[in-house]
């Protein structure tokens, strides 16, 4: 659940009190993985996922009682050997859920829109929780950290963590005084979409459903229009030159080349190939990509930039259908999107909040 926070504030701000629910420590095989979340509203209803199963009916019966009476708690769930056979859940393991009941109050609801503010405006921050069971940590259950505030602005017991600590990686931390769960918060990943036509349509409307926030662009209004792309964040209609100086590079951002003509790929590819993306992908054949790399590189486009390109887009699963192509490329998006989070490590910082 990418938008966990911001959907944990709406419910707050409609005076509903609500149980956040994250995977804080895993051991073996299980559905998800550390992070985890999903919220339980106070009928039971659970919105989002932590994997499903038994697991997720536990978390929601325990998520139940925790709002009733305003205490968290660690649901220990176990799951190998015979009790497998018994459950719709393949994977073994074991996994911790904190269950974390939060009530709409003013304090409250005011530290998550500073969570939901920074997500919202594309800043890299950190969550810092204390478990239920321990006293809270320089007297407040939650600290929020913007990303340039590590190590600096860190309490004193985990400075000597900084090191080890993942700005992209959540982590339970067992310290002698107790736990504390560290928890990454990110701005979701920008794919630009250059191409409106069929296949990207099922792109756009894929890797929306797995957290993109996607621009398309597309000099075409009667292609490029929320008819089309009802998930799209943005829609550009404007000429690739044009859009290109709209575009903001850098490590969140991901580029999908699938227009309508090699003349226009390269066009794309030119004005993005000496920009920093976290990918860059376009759609054709190797004789295609000849064509197009040629070109560019008699441009003086170096070949070393163009090999960044993946090209043909997409993994290799021998797509035929727009469908099936728009499922390797949203594949091959997933991931290079978790290759890249695991690849960052903590930044020195000054401030503190």
């Amino acid at each position: 659940m990418r938008e966990a926070f911001g959907e944990l504030l709406r419910y707050l701000k409609e005076g509903r009190r609500v149980a956040l629910c994250r995977i804080v420590k895993q051991v073996g095989s299980a559905p998800r993985h550390i992070g985890t979340k999903c919220l339980v509203l106070e009928d039971g209803t659970v919105v989002g996922t932590i994997g499903g199963g038994m697991l997720e009916w536990r978390v929601r019966e325990e998520a139940k009682d925790s709002i009733a009476s305003g205490i968290p708690r660690l649901v220990h769930f176990e799951l190998k050997g015979e009790d497998i056979a018994k459950t719709d859940m393949l994977c073994g393991g074991i996994a911790d859920v904190y269950v974390e009941p939060i009530a709409p109050e003013g304090d409250t609801i005011s530290f998550f829109e500073r969570v939901a503010e920074m997500i919202r405006e594309d800043r890299r921050g950190v969550l810092l929780t204390r478990l239920w069971e321990d006293p809270p940590i320089e007297g407040k259950a939650r600290i929020l950290l913007a990303i340039e505030q590590i190590p600096s602005g860190l309490p004193r017991e985990l400075e000597p963590l900084a090191r080890e600590l993942h700005p992209n990686e959540p982590k339970l931390i067992e310290l002698e005084k107790g736990k504390i769960f560290w928890e990454p918060l990110m701005p979701p990943e920008v794919l630009y979409l250059f191409g409106a036509g069929h296949v990207s349509t099922f792109v756009a409307s894929l890797a929306s459903m797995v957290g993109f926030h996607v621009v398309v662009i597309d000099d075409r209004e009667e292609f490029a229009n929320r008819g089309r792309f009802p998930s799209a964040k943005e829609i550009l209609v404007l000429p690739i030159e044009e859009a290109i100086s709209r575009l903001d590079p850098g490590p969140h951002s991901y580029v999908a080349i699938i227009t309508r003509g090699h003349i226009h790929d390269a066009a794309a590819l030119r004005g993005v190939i000496r920009k920093e993306f976290a990918y860059i992908g376009m759609i054709g054949s190797k004789r295609k990509r000849a064509v197009v790399y040629n070109g560019l590189m008699k441009e003086g486009i170096s070949k070393d930039l163009l090999e960044r390109v993946r090209c043909p887009i997409g993994l290799d699963i021998g797509a035929e259908t727009p469908e099936e192509i728009a499922v390797s490329i949203v594949a091959e998006l997933i991931k290079v999107r978790n290759e890249t989070r695991k690849g960052a490590r903590v930044q020195k910082g000054a401030s503190s909040p």
